[in-house]
């Protein structure tokens, strides 16, 4: 049977021969060890502060020493008991400067701003957070743009993580899951893949409309969500769009998505957004004028994107200290899209668009279905960013220069005499933009 006492009194000893004897008094008195396993290691201490700080200045350490004295490196949490109720607060570990379950602690239900077009989505959530694999698995939540799609399941896991310290959730993206899954299949390390998925309980699965095309990870998708649908451990799911109108999904993936419920978030109307921004401005201690708010709440539908405008307004305020105003607002969303989109973004969000693959809008093919869009990606790149035509093609798979020039001013005439290509870009432009 593993000592935890003793494990715990030796690593502070080797962490006490590096670090001064004021600091172990003060940050390591009366702590312990109350859970041990390979990937986990929970570690009672007496108040939030130390929690916080421990964590921070001491997680690699601990880490460290379980790695030399018990060869195998477990998440570390840290919890202690709250005065108003005998629940743990926990603080998790960050390993590699990413949190081992990667949710992020400041999204959480209390600070989710809730409207009319999400509060369908938000007591769904709510009601998962409070009652993980019971009636609502698998939660789908879609909606055509940021709106808290991911705000709602990182707050989902961190509810669950807060009544229960112990649980063991996986948050992972589209994008993350598939580049996982080719790296393993490369490294033949699937087991260890599989493994990191059925050791945890809970499943967060964020931006799902990322795997268009990519039918390996689709088919691998499904045989994850089997292995917690089958054990009742919950799964959320967010995407773009509802499961039925995923474009190049398996038939299989869209049909398990719409087993359990499938809540919408609408797109904010013009007093959400207004409120929203306010709400947002006050939180950052500036100061919005109503017509500045008005502007900025008809300047997207993007929630993510009208929070960084304000993140933006708040650091011109404090650089230059001047009261905001219309010009304020113009020149920082001008800048930030300028700025902000990338060959990569214009990359993807064609390919969304046209419902092709990456790796076909980059490659050589002739067909119109891939030669367009990946032309108008190029155009897009040469009018979106500062990047040389050189550059651009650089980002096209080495391509030469003269066809970057090419594609663009093949584009360029295309546009005054077809209306349908016109029509395409101005939907990727709003997509990016």
């Amino acid at each position: 049977m593993v000592n935890k006492k003793e494990i715990w009194n030796n690593l502070i000893k080797s962490i006490e021969s590096d670090s001064p004897q004021s600091d172990m008094k003060t940050w390591f008195s009366n702590t312990n060890l109350i859970k041990l396993e390979t990937d986990l290691a929970v570690i009672e201490v007496p108040n939030k502060f130390i929690a916080s700080w421990l964590s921070l200045n001491y997680t690699g350490q601990i880490q460290n020493h379980f790695k030399e004295k018990l060869h195998f490196i477990p998440e570390i949490r840290f919890t202690h008991k709250r005065l108003s109720k005998d629940t743990p607060y926990y603080i998790t570990q960050k390993k590699y400067g990413v949190s081992v379950h990667q949710l992020n602690p400041s999204w959480t239900f209390n600070n989710f701003i809730k409207a009319n077009c999400n509060r369908f989505a938000f007591f769904s959530a709510m009601e998962v957070g409070n009652n993980p694999g019971t009636l609502y698995n698998p939660l789908y939540i879609y909606s055509k743009f940021s709106s808290g799609k991911t705000h709602l399941l990182n707050a989902i896991g961190n509810h669950i993580l807060n009544n229960n310290p112990f649980v063991k959730i996986k948050y992972i993206s589209a994008e993350q899951f598939s580049s996982d899954y080719s790296h393993v299949k490369l490294n033949n390390n699937l087991s260890q893949f599989l493994n990191s998925y059925r050791n945890t309980d809970i499943f967060l699965f964020d931006n799902i409309h990322m795997l268009s095309g990519c039918k390996k990870s689709q088919k691998k998708l499904i045989s994850i969500f089997n292995l917690y649908y089958d054990s009742k451990k919950q799964i959320v799911i967010a995407g773009n769009a509802p499961p039925g109108h995923l474009p190049n999904f398996l038939a299989e993936l869209k049909s398990r998505l719409e087993w359990g419920l499938i809540s919408e978030i609408n797109v904010p109307d013009q007093k959400t957004k207004i409120f929203i921004i306010k709400q947002k401005a006050k939180n950052e201690k500036i100061r919005i004028p109503d017509d500045v708010a008005f502007f900025l709440a008809n300047s997207s539908d993007n929630l993510k994107t009208l929070i960084q405008y304000i993140m933006s307004l708040a650091t011109y305020s404090s650089l230059y200290k001047r009261e905001i105003d219309i010009s304020a607002i113009k020149s920082i969303i001008k800048k930030r899209r300028l700025n902000t989109i990338n060959v990569p973004e214009i990359q993807k969000f064609t390919s969304i668009h046209f419902n092709v693959s990456i790796n076909d809008l980059l490659s050589n093919k002739k067909s119109r279905n891939f030669s367009l869009p990946r032309q108008i990606a190029m155009y897009l790149s040469r009018k979106l960013t500062n990047l040389s035509y050189k550059k651009i093609g650089e980002y096209f798979a080495d391509k030469d220069h003269s066809t970057v020039i090419h594609a663009v001013k093949h584009i360029e005439k295309e546009i005054d005499r077809n209306i349908s290509i016109s029509q395409d870009i101005k939907k990727i432009q709003n997509l990016l933009l």
